[in-house]
């Protein structure tokens, strides 16, 4: 992952809302159903930073991430007020900076923040929590059974947290390994079966009944070719083994994103093909029949390592577009009830890797990443920015 880069995002941003950068104002302008930029910065530029609604349902936290003007992942972290449209710098940091970690909110509204990359140490196997009372880090008790970065943090009915898969640098290639957080005794477990498939790069969705659907991702041997997956498997608490999906996807999928519909099924969405191939339309998972099929309308753009949020509409935002090799700014929003997709406002800047969180009045955070574009450097970040809509879907 190419990381020494200079960030060029800030005037951009404030140049596609139609404002120079020394213009921009005080408080964000309230827009009707499209973005604005947040008035003020984070406190550090953040690609694949983790980031989470807390439980009070207002507040949102985006830590950590890499930042190429420091050249390093950060420790730092922001509280987002949605109220307000303004980010809050956390005193405390992080206790090892990471990007690429996988983040889940507790029962007791404290968040697990596992595992990721570090500059130093590579492929993490350090696990921690943030505490909203008293605004600190914690290490937490028990170490991850394994490293693992780019992997899925998936919330289990009982309150214990699901890990699968992810890179390990010391290993030398992506895992088929998976545990359990468990936040009574802040300690992780391995599960009692592995998953059938090692991949990193993939997405996790808890299904209604409470099992768990991975879907895609890569596989990859350091040094040797890696390859896109079609596959995808399930979880099953009740006995802590893994069976794969009787039928493979229509497409391999690397960085999809999978979104749980209204009606129990699941939208998985972009992802990359092989040999970096475009995928350009998506497929719906039925857990009642255990089978993928496409949806209705192609996506309008096809995307990885792209975001999602929501269930009715499900909005998809930025990532990587392989057919124009360049990151995009374009959003598209997915409706159930006809399985297609039409056209969302552009963001006012290019991202992939991007935190984005909905909150429940709607509105919708985008923050971090990083951009792609057709010249210049190949990489830079993306500060924030909040999307006010009608949700659901205008119809």
């Amino acid at each position: 992952m190419i990381r020494n880069c200079v960030s060029l995002v800030p005037a951009i941003v404030a140049l596609a809302v139609g404002m120079l950068p020394n213009q921009i104002q005080a408080e964000p302008v309230t827009v009707a159903r499209g973005w604005q930029v947040v008035a003020n910065e984070m406190a550090d530029e953040r690609w694949a930073p983790a980031a989470t609604v807390l439980g009070d349902g207002k507040t949102a936290l985006v830590a950590g991430g890499y930042s190429f003007s420091r050249h390093r992942c950060v420790a730092s972290a922001d509280l987002f007020d949605s109220a307000k449209l303004r980010f809050d710098h956390v005193p405390s940091r992080l206790n090892v900076p990471r990007d690429f970690a996988s983040c889940a909110l507790e029962p007791n509204g404290d968040v697990l923040i596992a595992g990721g990359y570090n500059d130093v140490l590579g492929s993490l196997w350090v696990a921690e929590l943030y505490h909203p009372e008293t605004g600190q880090f914690t290490v937490c008790k028990g170490q991850m059974t394994e490293p693992r970065e780019l992997f899925c943090a998936t919330p289990l009915d009982n309150g214990n947290v699901l890990l699968t898969g992810g890179l390990d640098l010391y290993a030398r290639r992506t895992t088929s390994s998976a545990e359990i957080y468990n936040p009574a005794t802040d300690t992780f477990v391995r599960t009692k079966g592995r998953m059938r498939r090692d991949r990193f790069g993939h997405a996790a969705c808890r299904l209604r009944d409470g099992r768990v659907l991975v879907v895609g991702g890569s596989s990859l041997v350091i040094g040797k070719a890696s390859g896109a997956l079609k596959s995808a498997e399930i979880y099953d608490p009740n006995t802590g083994m893994f069976q794969l999906v009787p039928t493979d996807m229509q497409a391999e999928r690397d960085r999809p994103t999978a979104s749980l519909l209204p009606d129990g099924r699941v939208l998985v969405a972009g992802g990359q093909g092989l040999m970096g191939k475009s995928v350009s339309f998506s497929e719906i998972f039925d857990p009642k029949t255990d089978s993928f099929s496409q949806a209705t309308v192609p996506q309008i753009n096809d995307r990885m390592a792209h975001a999602a949020t929501g269930q009715d509409p499900v909005l998809l935002t930025g990532g990587w577009e392989a057919s124009l090799k360049h990151t995009t700014a374009s959003s598209e929003l997915f409706d159930p009830s006809t399985l297609s997709f039409v056209a969302g406002p552009d963001l006012p800047f290019a991202v992939h890797d991007q935190a984005q969180l909905q909150f429940g009045t709607g509105l919708i955070l985008v923050a971090g990443g990083k951009v792609a574009p057709l010249t210049g450097p190949p990489s830079s970040e993306a500060r924030g920015a909040t999307w006010t809509a009608s949700i659901p879907f205008d119809r």
